[in-house]
């Protein structure tokens, strides 16, 4: 096969995990537009007012069941890709079902999976390109190592952690709130729109959390609106990404490794 051709069979898989994104996508865009979350307002014992939670519906567990999908599919077509290094290697005429690409936790660990690949017949010039990705934790490549240890932890447990996150608050409304307040509404103030995000990641939302703490006696702003977003989130991993950037963003560094070595499949 050419160089070409080879490729299209690694790239498939990635393109399987495209689908299933841009399925995610909209099943993320039908739970929102449920409006499964509401927020309401109370005052503390200092009289201060609070914006905090008072409805939030749960994740659908079938975006759970599509991340994990996809982060499979982008897994295999690494996997793809060292099966057919091995091949040109070997020229295909022996067997070995114990083909992969090498991802480790760290550096030492990998060294040694790519003397194993060496040793069963992947090529020299392939070798030198797997030891300049460094695809191990804090190596240069680390979200490779991240993808691989989501689709372990989905293998092993059936679902990656998946749920909702608070994303930002519009300070913009808050600040032309205080600008007419401060004027005696004296002044047209344009409409702001500025989103900040939280320092706290509220990670599974529930009932009763605290999104924003105003002032002593503060009146309700019904311009402050608040964000939200379904996000990955699996401890000493990955803490809160954006579920949707967060895979095509693992798209994107598949391909590109992937298209690193096609000068090694021919």
């Amino acid at each position: 096969m050419t160089a070409a051709e080879r490729l299209t069979l690694i790239q498939v898989k990635i393109e399987r995990a495209k689908e299933h994104i841009a399925t995610l996508h909209k099943v993320i865009q039908g739970f929102f537009d449920s409006k499964p979350y509401q927020v309401s307002t109370k005052r503390d014992a200092s009289r201060r007012l609070v914006y905090y939670l008072s409805k939030v519906q749960p994740t659908p567990i079938c975006i759970a069941v599509i991340a994990g999908d996809a982060i499979q599919n982008l897994r295999t077509a690494l996997d793809h890709m060292a099966w057919q290094l091995f091949l040109i290697g070997t020229g295909g005429a022996i067997s070995n079902k114990h083909i992969y690409f090498p991802i480790a936790d760290d550096a030492t660990a990998y060294n040694s999976r790519l003397e194993k690949l060496r040793q069963k017949g992947v090529r020299t010039d392939a070798i030198r390109a797997l030891n300049a990705i460094q695809p191990y934790k804090g190596g240069k490549d680390e979200k490779l190592w991240v993808l691989n240890e989501l689709n372990n932890r989905d293998k092993h447990r059936l679902l990656v952690t998946v749920g909702s996150s608070y994303q930002s608050m519009n300070i913009g409304a808050y600040a032309r709130k205080m600008l007419i307040n401060a004027t005696g509404g004296q002044f047209p103030i344009p409409k702001i729109d500025d989103y900040l995000r939280p320092n706290e990641n509220l990670f599974p939302l529930k009932v009763g959390d605290k999104l924003f703490i105003d002032a002593v006696d503060a009146q309700e702003n019904s311009e402050l609106d608040f964000r939200f977003n379904v996000v990955l989130n699996e401890p000493r991993v990955i803490e809160g990404a954006p579920l949707i950037d967060t895979l095509n963003n693992f798209s994107y560094i598949v391909n590109k490794t992937v298209l690193l070595f096609e000068p090694c499949l021919t």
